[in-house]
Formats: structure tokens, C-alpha cells, sequence
């Protein structure tokens, strides 16, 4: 402590300003001196710096780090000397100076040990010329790369823009480039065809194998100038395409085939139009003979062709007589009608059939004697079959007799036309159908009469079903066993599915078959009114097409089976309140299958569950009721509940 008192002390000493014997001027002088040259020397260490951190690429960095540690040293010395003009502190003065003294020393041993390697360094010159020699092998680089660019776009234009395919064949590692025009070609993707000598020799036509190899090998032997063949060549489509393949082979110093190559070009028109050509010309040949032949056999039958025309006139009038017979005494009536309606030509049953002779009906057209209710869908055929949108027409309709009696009859029209196509006349059949439409009309009678017989069955069956209910439901209120009352609940519940099916069946249209997905939602909505069930706590989801119709025999098990599940779901899937899902759905499946499915979501059923073992009545109904449908049921309860049955469609 004593030494550092002493150190730092400025008693033992006069200031340095004494020196000066403090004229103002020389103090002045020493003080801006050292000041200015202090600051100097600050500043200077602070740009080695920062150029040494710009240019980390400039070598010794280091050395420029020592130099800026000297010159601050330096500054330092200057300073402590303004410091010392008013106090003397001249120890820690020289403790700077020798500090500044060993920076200096080392600064200059190290700067002696690198200049050998500062003058090694190349000189400016040097660099520019070492510049200029590197910029021009890159330009030189760059226009080669150019010209190599060029060459390959021009290759690759002129392997799109030909048509023909190109192939280029290594013999020695037998890999072949197949350009994507040959592919193409072949139909086949660039990606299909590997570049292997198999892929093109496993394409070529069986017959044409051996002679194009052989084309090759002439080839490869010298005794051809060029590799020159047309061929049959597999496609994609597993057609085959004929191929004119051209090649030129290379040869080494040793007269060894190093690489050939060649194009690829499709001459399945040509050799097409050859053949279409060649078939030409033959059937030229032949029509020359034929057709000589023919003049020969012209002279000879002329004689024979006038005899056969007068043979033909008398057949001719033959089929008149014999066409006017079966007009005239036709079973039906037949007439020919002009465009406008009037009668042309009638045979006599059609004028026993109107009651007017041949005469009083030319003088009348078809719509006079046409009901009024008749006419319109008649006259509307007849637009139809002028227009050409059909041929023929037949329909039912009523005349007016003579008489002013009512005859109903079969009608089928048909329209002759002019060679030109224009409409000449109609030819109508007129069949007396009075019979037939009265007896029609009985049947429709007796059949409405059945249908209200019918009804009025289905409406008592369900109202016997409803009493049946409402017997049970007052038998109920006497039985005091809750197991007991619940059978009869159950059964009630049975009984009301039943009943609820007769009356869709009486009041639907069709009294054979009943809409199935209504009824479904009409018993479900029933049951979970018995059940007096919260729908905010269990949801109900129906499923069911609509196209679905199910006859007596059907509806009545596959309701019961539909009543059995839900109602298990709703009393055992869902304790103390628990909310859950109900979903029912029932589809058509494409084999005439109807495909019954109620699920929840609920507790499930019990591990050990198995129906054909299970003493419940409700399940062994579901067994029996599917065997009444002839299906299969199937069961999962890990999960809820998902119960299948899938039955035929009858």
C-alpha cells in the first residue's frame, strides 16, 4: 500500500509546468501539441479496426491489430505528459512508457519476421494480369456453355419437330435411347420403356424377327451399306404397326460395331393403302371379267326379260283382284282417308259398322263422326304421323252410327306418301270393340266393389285389434304383478303394431302393400309415447328409403321385430336417465335384400349374450319372426347395441 501511496503520489515531485517556468505561451504550446497529437493517435487505431473487420480478407489482420495497440499506447504517453504539467505523477508516467516500449518491441520483431511474407504477396499488377487471365477463361466458359446450350435445344427441336421416332443403340452395353416421339409412337409414356435393347427386339412381329435381325447382322458384317427394314411392331393397345427402321452403324479402330443409330417411322398408312391398292386392282380385274361376261349374258336374256315382264303384268293383276277381295270382305273395317278427313275408299264392314253406305260416307270426313271427347287426342296423332315423328297409330275412340248411337273401336292408322315423301292418303283398321269395353266396364264395377269389400276387412281387423288392445289395457288395471303387467303392456304394444299396419293398408291406394318408412315413424313415435321418453334426452334418427313397399305377409314380422327392438332399447339401453341415440334404418340392397338395422348408443348388451340361449320372449320373438322371413340376424352389443336382419324382398 506504502508502494502504491508512492506511486500515485504528487508530492515527492514539482510539476512538469515548472519546467516551463509556466509561461503561458510555452505551456500553451506543449499542451495543444500533445493534446492534438493524442487524439491522433486514438483516432488512427479505431480505422485499423474497422478496415480489419470490413476486409477480413486482407492477411496479417493480426498485425494491424498490433499497430493499433502501439499507436494507442502512444496517444497515452502524450497525454500523461499534459496530465504531469500540474501533476507530477512521473512513475505511473513511466510505467506507460515502458509499456509503450514493449508493445513497440514486439510490434517491430514481429513486422521484421513478416515482411518475407508481405513481399511474398502478389503486387497489383500481378493481380490485375491473374484478373484478366480468369475473366477470360469464365467468358470463354460461358460461350462454350452457350454453344453447348444451343446445340442441345436445336437437338431436342429436332427430335419433337421430327416425326419420325430416333433410337440410339451402345453395342456394347446393348442400352438403346428411345426418344419420346418413338414411344409415342408406340403409344406408350416416356416413363413405360426402359432404355434397353429388350424393349425394342420383344416388340417386333414374331415373323419378322428373324429377317430383321439378320437385316442387322448384314449389316454390322459390312455386306450392307445401311441397316434399311419394314416391320411389324407391338403397340400399347396390343396392335401392331408397321415400322420403316433405318440405322448406320459405327465401327471402331478394331472393325468392331461400337454404336448405331437410327429413326423410326410409322408406314401403317402407306402399306394400308398399298394393300387397299392392291385389293383394288383385283377386284378391277374381276369387275373387267364380270361385267364382260354380264354383256354376254345381257344379250342372251333379253328375250327372256320381255317374257318374264309380261308374266310379271299378269301376277300384277292378279294381286289387284286378290287385294280388292280381301279389302272388300276384310273382317274389319278399312278405308283409305284423304289428309283432310275425307273418306276415300271404305270397304263394306265399316259401312255395316257406321250404319252409312259407301256414298253418304264419302260425303262425310272421319271428324264428323268422331266423339268430341275423341277427336282432340286424334287429331293430335294425326299431326304426329305428318310430321314423320311416327309411323303408326293406334288408339280406342268412339263413333257416331247413323243413327246417333255410340260404337267404340280400335283404330290403327298408317300413311301412305308420294315417291317424293309427301303425304298421299291414310290407311285406316277400324275393330268394332263395344263388347270388349262393356265387359270392361263390369269388371271395373266388380273390381271397385272388391276394393270397398276390402277396406272395410281392414278397417274391422284393426278395429277387432284395437278392442283386443283396449280389453288388455282394462284387464291390466287388476293386475297388481308389475312382471305380469309388463307382459301385458308388451302385448299391447304388439297388438297396436299390427293394428296400426291395417290402417295404413285401408287407407292407402294401393291395398296389397303399404308405405314402410311412414309406418316406421308412426310406430316409433307410438312406443316412445307408451314409454312416456324425454326426446330431449334420447334422440330418434329414421332412416328409411322411400321407395319401399311391403305386402301383409311382410310388414306384420318386420314390424313386431322393429317393436321388439325399440322397445329394449328404450326400457334397458339408457338407466337413470341417460341420454343416448335410437337410430333405425332399413335399405334396398342391388339382390332384392332388404336390410333391417336398429341401433343406440346405450350400455349394450350383457358379455355372455347369445340369442338361440336367451329365456326372454321378446328375443325368441325376433328369432322366430326372422325365420318367418326367411332372413338371417345378426347381433353386436360391445358397444350399444346393433342389431341386422337382412331378408328377401317379396
Amino acid at each position: 500500500m506504502e508502494f502504491l501511496n508512492n506511486f500515485f503520489s504528487t508530492n515527492q515531485f514539482i510539476p512538469h509546468g515548472h519546467c516551463y517556468l509556466w509561461k503561458p505561451e510555452l505551456v500553451w504550446l506543449h499542451l495543444l501539441s500533445d493534446m492534438l497529437t493524442g487524439l491522433a493517435y486514438y483516432s488512427i487505431p479505431v480505422m485499423l479496426v474497422y478496415f480489419v473487420r470490413k476486409r477480413r480478407d486482407v492477411p496479417f489482420g493480426w498485425m494491424f491489430l498490433m499497430f493499433g495497440t502501439f499507436i494507442v499506447a502512444c496517444g497515452t504517453t502524450h497525454l500523461m505528459d499534459v496530465w504531469t504539467l500540474w501533476y507530477p505523477t512521473y512513475w505511473l508516467s513511466g510505467l506507460i512508457k515502458a509499456i509503450t516500449a514493449l508493445v513497440s518491441v514486439l510490434t517491430a520483431i514481429e513486422l521484421v519476421q513478416l515482411i518475407p511474407q508481405a513481399l511474398a504477396l502478389p503486387s497489383p499488377a500481378q493481380m490485375e494480369a491473374a484478373n484478366c487471365q480468369l475473366a477470360k477463361e469464365i467468358a470463354e466458359r460461358i460461350r462454350t456453355e452457350e454453344v453447348l446450350r444451343e446445340s442441345e435445344q436445336r437437338w431436342q427441336l429436332a427430335l419433337r419437330g421430327n416425326n419420325d421416332g430416333i433410337w440410339d443403340w451402345n453395342v456394347k452395353t446393348n442400352e438403346v435411347f428411345f426418344s419420346g416421339r418413338w414411344k409415342e409412337m408406340l403409344g406408350y409414356e416416356d416413363y413405360e420403356i426402359s432404355n434397353h435393347l429388350d424393349e425394342r427386339l420383344t416388340r417386333v412381329h414374331p415373323d419378322d424377327l428373324n429377317w430383321v435381325t439378320q437385316a442387322v447382322q448384314d449389316h454390322f458384317e459390312k455386306k450392307t451399306p445401311f441397316y434399311i427394314t419394314e416391320h411389324r411392331v407391338l403397340c400399347k393397345d396390343g396392335t401392331y404397326k408397321w415400322i420403316l427402321d433405318r440405322g448406320q452403324g459405327l465401327w471402331d479402330e478394331n472393325g468392331n460395331v461400337v454404336r448405331m443409330a437410327g429413326s423410326h417411322t410409322d408406314i401403317t398408312e402407306r402399306k394400308q393403302a398399298e394393300k387397299a391398292l392392291s385389293n383394288l386392282l383385283n377386284q378391277l380385274e374381276s369387275m373387267v371379267e364380270e361385267r364382260t361376261a354380264e354383256l354376254t349374258r345381257i344379250n342372251q336374256s333379253l328375250q327372256t326379260e320381255i317374257s318374264e315382264r309380261q308374266r310379271i303384268e299378269e301376277a300384277l293383276r292378279e294381286s289387284e283382284q286378290r287385294f280388292r277381295a280381301a279389302f272388300h270382305q276384310a273382317a274389319v273395317g278399312i278405308a283409305h282417308v284423304a289428309i283432310d278427313g275425307r273418306w276415300l275408299l271404305v270397304n263394306q264392314k265399316l259401312c255395316d259398322l257406321v250404319g252409312y253406305t259407301l256414298e253418304e260416307l264419302q260425303l262425310l270426313t272421319f271428324q264428323d263422326i268422331t266423339h268430341p271427347d275423341d277427336l282432340k287426342a286424334d287429331l293430335k296423332y294425326v299431326d304426329q304421323i305428318l310430321a314423320d315423328d311416327i309411323q303408326t297409330y293406334s288408339m280406342e275412340k268412339r263413333y257416331f252410327r247413323k243413327d246417333n248411337s255410340i260404337i267404340w273401336i280400335n283404330l290403327t292408322v298408317s300413311l301412305m306418301r308420294e315417291p317424293s315423301g309427301e303425304p298421299k292418303y291414310f290407311i285406316a283398321v277400324v275393330e268394332d270393340i263395344s263388347d270388349r269395353k262393356r265387359s270392361e266396364e263390369q269388371i271395373q264395377a266388380s273390381l271397385l266393389e272388391k276394393e270397398v269389400l276390402l277396406k272395410e276387412i281392414y278397417h274391422r281387423v284393426k278395429n277387432n285389434l284395437q278392442v283386443i288392445s283396449s280389453l288388455l289395457n282394462l284387464q291390466s288395471a287388476y293386475i297388481k304383478d308389475k312382471y305380469d303387467l309388463a307382459i301385458f303392456q308388451k302385448s299391447q304394444q304388439r297388438i297396436a303394431s299390427m293394428a296400426l299396419i291395417h290402417e295404413k293398408l285401408y287407407q292407402s291406394q294401393d291395398l296389397a302393400r303399404i308405405n314402410f318408412g311412414e309406418y316406421v315413424r308412426d310406430l316409433v313415435a307410438s312406443l316412445f309415447t307408451a314409454y312416456e321418453v324425454n326426446e330431449d334426452a334420447i334422440a330418434l334418427t329414421i332412416n328409411v328409403d322411400d321407395h319401399i313397399f311391403l305386402g301383409l305377409d311382410t310388414a306384420i314380422p318386420c314390424s313386431l321385430i322393429i317393436n321388439e327392438l325399440v322397445s329394449n332399447s328404450l326400457k334397458y339401453a339408457f338407466p337413470a336417465g341417460k341420454n343416448g341415440t335410437i337410430c333405425i334404418e332399413i335399405k334396398e340392397k342391388f339382390d332384392s335384400n332388404l336390410t333391417l338395422r336398429v341401433t343406440d348408443n346405450g350400455i349394450g348388451l350383457p358379455t355372455n349374450f347369445e340369442l338361440k340361449k336367451i329365456t326372454s320372449l321378446g328375443w325368441q320373438l325376433v328369432d322366430a319372426l326372422t325365420q318367418q322371413l326367411a332372413g338371417n340376424i345378426t347381433i353386436k352389443g360391445a358397444v350399444g347395441v346393433e342389431c341386422q336382419v337382412t331378408f328377401p324382398l317379396i
